[in-house]
């Protein structure tokens, strides 16, 4: 049963809250705070993590106490900050939130779609004090990216993965693979080639909110999977200039991996009710 946010701490700072390390007795403190500004977005992917029954979640919290987030996260151990969503970018006080993680001594990460997204913008949050930027493509190609989308958005993509380069920063794509597009690894791999990008990540979907809705349409098979491994391994072995991170999922293995080397061990996600 949902109660006001007053009532709520944002994040548990007693160590009798926290979880252990694998030898059960050192309290596990987190590395990386991935702070999920919101659940607005422009796109309408149908391997979302959102809830998909937003009436129900409580409102987002302020500025203020996202602050409170950042400062508590430190005072736990974090020392990186993933932003993300939703699209963060719809937050217009994204540059503030980047400024105070600056000042608390974060290295922070922007996960963004490039909507919302023009070369100001990028010299605003390089200006707050933001360290990277990290661009995300549906597809390798402006028909099924849009599609997948539910926007038009490939050409606005690319411009905003050149824009990042031009200002510094590394070029890093994250593309979400399905059986919608897991086949066309090696294209997608090629269109991150020709846009220069120094880091790939081939993440698999993750089978909740949306994605868990969607699961029948969206699941890969053991075949699909096994070739795009393969392809991606292959692209190391030839010494490819970027490099690529093939996040490998458990859907057919007889029992599931640690995610993020066990729950509570190095990653804290809060939400954007708190």
């Amino acid at each position: 049963i949902a109660r006001p946010l007053a009532e709520l701490p944002l994040m548990a700072t007693d160590t009798a809250y926290l979880p252990t390390r694998h030898d059960g007795e050192t309290p596990a403190r987190p590395l990386w705070l991935l702070a999920e500004l919101t659940y607005a977005c422009p796109l309408q992917c149908p391997y979302c993590s959102n809830p998909t029954e937003l009436a129900r979640i409580g409102r987002e919290i302020g500025t203020e106490d996202w602050k409170k987030v950042l400062r508590q996260a430190r005072e736990m151990g974090a020392a990186q900050l993933g932003l993300s969503g939703g699209e963060p970018l719809v937050r217009q006080d994204l540059e503030e939130i980047v400024a105070e993680g600056r000042r608390l001594g974060f290295y922070s990460n922007l996960i963004t779609s490039g909507i919302g997204m023009d070369d100001d913008r990028v010299a605003r949050l390089a200006e707050a004090g933001l360290d990277h930027i990290q661009i995300s493509f549906q597809a390798s190609n402006a028909e099924m990216n849009n599609f997948l989308g539910g926007t038009d958005s490939f050409e606005k993509k690319k411009d905003m993965a050149r824009s990042i380069k031009r200002h510094g920063y590394p070029m890093v794509l994250n593309i979400v693979l399905h059986r919608k597009n897991i086949d066309d690894i090696e294209e997608i791999i090629a269109m991150a080639e020709a846009l220069d990008a120094d880091y790939v990540e081939l993440a698999n979907t993750q089978y909740y909110g949306w994605a868990w809705h969607n699961r029948d349409a969206l699941m890969p098979t053991r075949e699909q999977l096994a070739h795009a491994e393969r392809v991606t391994t292959e692209y190391r072995e030839r010494g490819g200039r970027m490099k690529l991170y093939f996040i490998v999922p458990d859907y057919y293995e007889d029992r599931p991996k640690p995610c993020m080397s066990g729950w509570g061990d190095i990653f804290l996600t809060i939400a954007p009710d708190g």
